[in-house]
């Protein structure tokens, strides 16, 4: 589609519900609409302020000196967000990539990604304070929230290990005294089938709440099984999630948060490089991963001081049966029983007295994570991994924001880590490691208020990733290797224009990237071991802009460039010094636009882009430069909403060939379907 045709069917969407419906039919039966529905969002023409809490403390987000982009209740539902894999396309600079199950995803942040097989993500997750440091279940379905944050830059000070590029923080809906409910359906592409259910309601008003929310979504494959003559790809998840909160005391504020998502798939959606386009010949293959989540936060707020206790379990199991040779035969099927657990404690104690507000906490978190898989040929079973892997973490944290005068403040904050690493291979005791890394890693922030609508920040950070074991390098490979660490440097503005209805946020930063962690495959094998091979430098600008043109009008853009590339890393392999990072899209886009009028009538439509990305450290393999058009027009009312929505509505193909050399991905096609939600 050329730019032109697409810029006319952007601007066109804002009125298409009109066409469709007809103002005249909408007027008549309108009767209160999502935009007088209490999501928080003024009718009036003027933008909303939103608190997030992502230094741990309450603030406006346009006094926060962090790259923050943040999804509200309204906005969540508007874009269509169900997990987080939705969430990266609205998002400067961020990529999610999906591995070979629906539950693992690669994050990459400002050019800085997670490498296969690791236990220590580039880019920390949390929900509800459950951590998530690691690609293993961190496609996390959404229901029930009421705000997503998403952090760019370094942010091991407050969050600590596996956040030197950022944090996505994700917090859910609390259960009060209103008795509210929605159901939701939505029929779909391929027989998809979803649907949801919400409820919250006082079991003792004043004191004590309950929601509660449960998911189940099933739809077909794209890629035909010829060996079978099947789908090789169906999809199947159920999801539950109770919400308890206690207010026992104008004071005390506890909630109990417990999730639980259960996959039932078909074949990994990693096929070979060379296979025929969306058909393949293999004889085995399933996923069945499942997750439990549990939270107890305690907050104590006083007026003088607050107090938090967030504690929380989360287990994670892989259980899979990969076909590794792709073919008909039984060359090298990977039969998998992975267990990951978390237990997380933090305490925080935090106030402020005149212009000082600050901030301290302990951060304790252990790691049992058991590994077993099985390689089977035609001549049996052999046994590949059979270790545990231990981590034990301590962080000690702390937070200050002086207020110099109206216009001048200085914040920061400055954390010690230590974890403990226990590997222990089952199969050969020879190869039982025992690794220790300790770190400091301070940060600091210059803000300066124009006027009541401008503010301007500069940040120093030092970004820190433990170092560890890799359990899957060969005999004669070391299995350890060292921690990572950078040195970022960023300033930023925000501001309000045109009576606040314009927001636009903007920042530049350079990090400067050594020891980096890098997984290197062994030449003329399909085996890989991980070190610290390289020196990088990552660079790139963003801006988000919010614009609110009439009562019924929004528009919305988001831009990110980054350039991270290799100063120095070479292996038996090559020299790749010069190079970009895996992963990393030079740039990434979205521009959109909503109408929703007071009669029901409601229409949107999202450009998302993405540069070319490189698939191989040699660069190689890439996936080229792509961009996807959403709409979604329907009718809102009182109790209920109706949607047709589409999902990469001009179908466009951005299948990535060449993932880790030998294997391909393809693309989702279109989906388009009908939403219905009922509130109640």
């Amino acid at each position: 589609m050329s730019a032109k045709k697409m810029m006319v069917f952007i601007c066109c969407m804002a009125c298409t519900c009109h066409f469709v419906m007809g103002t005249a039919w909408c007027e008549e039966v309108g009767k209160k609409t999502a935009a007088e529905r209490s999501y928080g969002q003024k009718t009036a023409q003027q933008m909303d302020s939103i608190t997030v809490t992502a230094q741990k403390i309450e603030e406006n987000v346009q006094e926060v000196p962090i790259s923050l982009s943040v999804f509200d209740e309204l906005s969540i539902e508007d874009r269509k967000i169900e997990s987080v894999q939705d969430i990266a396309q609205y998002v400067p600079n961020f990529t999610l990539v999906q591995t070979g199950s629906s539950d693992a995803l690669v994050p990459t942040m400002r050019g800085l990604t997670t490498e296969s097989g690791s236990f220590n993500s580039s880019v920390g997750m949390f929900v509800d304070g459950i951590p998530f440091v690691g690609p293993t279940g961190f496609n996390v379905t959404l229901m029930d929230i009421e705000r997503i944050e998403v952090l760019r830059g370094p942010q091991g000070t407050l969050y600590g290990r596996g956040t030197q590029a950022g944090v996505v923080n994700i917090i859910t809906k609390q259960p009060d005294n209103e008795v509210r409910g929605k159901i939701g359906v939505q029929i779909g592409s391929d027989n998809k089938k979803e649907y949801s259910l919400n409820v919250s309601a006082p079991i003792i008003k004043d004191k004590f709440y309950i929601g509660v929310s449960g998911k189940h979504y099933e739809k077909d494959g794209y890629v035909k099984n010829i060996h079978f003559n099947n789908i090789a790809d169906n999809k199947e998840h159920n999801y539950g999630k109770i919400n308890l909160r206690l207010t026992p005391t104008n004071e005390f504020d506890i909630s109990l948060i417990t999730s639980k998502i259960k996959y039932n798939d078909g074949m990994s959606n990693l096929y070979k490089v060379d296979a025929e386009d969306k058909i393949v010949n293999m004889n085995a293959g399933f996923n069945k991963p499942e997750s439990l989540m549990s939270a107890l936060k305690i907050k104590y707020d006083n007026q003088k001081y607050q107090f938090d206790s967030i504690s929380s379990y989360k287990e994670h199991k892989n259980i899979s049966l990969y076909d590794g040779d792709c073919t008909p035969q039984i060359k090298s099927h990977r039969h998998t029983d992975d267990k990951y657990e978390n237990l997380s404690q933090e305490f925080r104690l935090s106030s402020t007295y005149n212009n000082l507000t600050w901030l301290v906490g302990l951060n304790i978190n252990k790691d049992d994570n058991k590994l077993y898989s099985l390689t089977e040929k035609e001549t049996g079973y052999y046994p590949s991994v059979n270790t545990t892997l231990d981590i034990e973490s301590v962080g000690i944290f702390s937070h200050l924001n002086y207020k110099i005068n109206n216009q001048l403040s200085i914040s920061g904050g400055l954390r010690y880590d230590n974890d403990d690493i226990k590997y222990e291979d089952k199969n050969d005791s020879d190869n039982n490691t025992d690794a220790s890394f300790s770190e400091l890693s301070p940060k600091i922030s210059l803000e300066y208020k124009v006027n009541n609508n401008t503010m301007t920040y500069a940040t120093v950070a030092k970004g820190y990733k433990t170092g560890g074991v890799y359990p899957y390098a060969p005999d004669g490979y070391s299995k350890a290797y060292d921690k990572e660490t950078l040195w970022s440097y960023e300033i930023g503005t925000k501001n309000s224009f045109l009576d606040n209805t314009l927001i636009l946020n903007s920042s530049i930063y350079y990090m400067s990237i050594s020891d980096l962690q890098v997984v290197n495959l062994i030449a003329s094998t399909t085996n890989y071991y991980k070190n610290n091979a390289a020196e990088a430098t990552s660079k790139g600008i963003e801006f988000d802009l919010s614009y609110k043109a009439t009562d019924n009008l929004e528009i919305f853009a988001a831009f990110g460039y980054n350039e991270t590339t290799f100063d120095k890393y070479k292996d038996a392999g090559g020299d790749y010094s010069g190079n970009t990072n895996v992963n990393a899209p030079k740039y990434n886009y979205s521009i959109g636009t909503q109408y929703r009028a007071g009669n029901g009538c409601y229409a949107r439509a999202d450009l998302n882009g993405y540069g070319k990305m490189y698939l191989d450290k040699e660069n190689t393999f890439a996936r080229d430069a792509y961009m996807l058009v959403n709409a979604k027009i329907g009718y809102e009312a009182e109790s209920f909403d109706i949607y047709l929505y589409a999902d990469n509505l001009f179908d466009k193909r951005y299948d990535m060939v060449g993932y880790y050399t030998y294997y391909k991905r393809y693309s989702p096609p279109r989906e388009v379907g009908v939403q219905l939600a009922y509130r109640f």
